[in-house]
């Protein structure tokens, strides 16, 4: 068996050539800088190759189930990242809020079969803020039950989140994918409700006073390492 066919069946010998590649490319650059009397981490300003290993991770900051009547807003605003623990140890570089729903109509008078009509879709809508960032967005029960999310990022670039590999240099990675402290603070939440009661058949009435929404808000934290790609199979 030749080297090469070797190199992409055996796992282990893979990782070692991936070792052997990242010294042999990072000690020549390593002595360069030292040679001409900057600080080796001027290399982090380099484009290269590199992969960003790392899985948003979502950390809850608040939750609940409440009514809420049609054309009223509820505000959640007892939100703070000093509720969790070593968050200025994190990575927090957006929020989340997830909302669902079901339908709440009530009908009176007779109301058998057809008559009876069909419940009409209401609207959601939620928005997260914090500090000066904030989004808004609205979903549907459409006459049963839904659900769905708003989230608002802080970092520049948020696209890199997904990238398998990125050509850039290590500090500009860096800058678009740290938030450093921006994530820090207070937090809060609303969600409004336009309820619409559908149509049915006299004397059968129909009528929507609201939805009972359950939320949760929680931050996203990306913990996330920075590593040189090498691709096998040019060795």
């Amino acid at each position: 068996m030749s080297l090469l066919e070797e190199l992409r069946n055996n796992r282990d010998k893979q990782i070692m050539a991936l070792s052997i590649a990242f010294f042999v490319l990072s000690f020549p650059a390593y002595f360069y800088y030292a040679a001409q009397g900057a600080d080796p981490s001027g290399a982090s300003n380099v484009v290269g190759t590199y992969e960003i290993e790392g899985e948003p991770q979502y950390i809850e900051l608040g939750s609940g189930d409440e009514f809420i009547a049609d054309g009223e807003t509820l505000s959640i605003d007892n939100l703070h990242t000093d509720s969790i623990d070593d968050a200025d140890e994190m990575n927090i570089i957006g929020v989340r809020l997830t909302m669902s729903y079901t339908e709440s109509e009530d009908t009176s008078g007779p109301c058998f079969g057809p008559q009876g009509g069909q419940p009409a879709a209401d609207t959601i809508s939620g928005t997260t803020m914090h500090g000066e960032y904030n989004e808004t967005a609205s979903g549907s029960n459409n006459g049963e039950s839904g659900s769905h999310s708003v989230e608002v990022y802080w970092i520049s670039n948020v696209s890199l989140l997904d990238e398998e590999t990125v050509t850039m240099s290590k500090s500009d990675i860096i800058a678009a994918i740290d938030a450093g402290d921006l994530g820090l603070g207070a937090y809060m939440a609303e969600i409004s409700v336009d309820a619409e009661a559908g149509g049915a058949v006299f004397p059968c009435q129909r009528s929507d006073a609201g939805e009972d929404v359950a939320y949760t808000v929680e931050i996203i934290v990306f913990d996330y390492d920075i590593k040189p790609y090498v691709d096998l199979e040019e060795l």
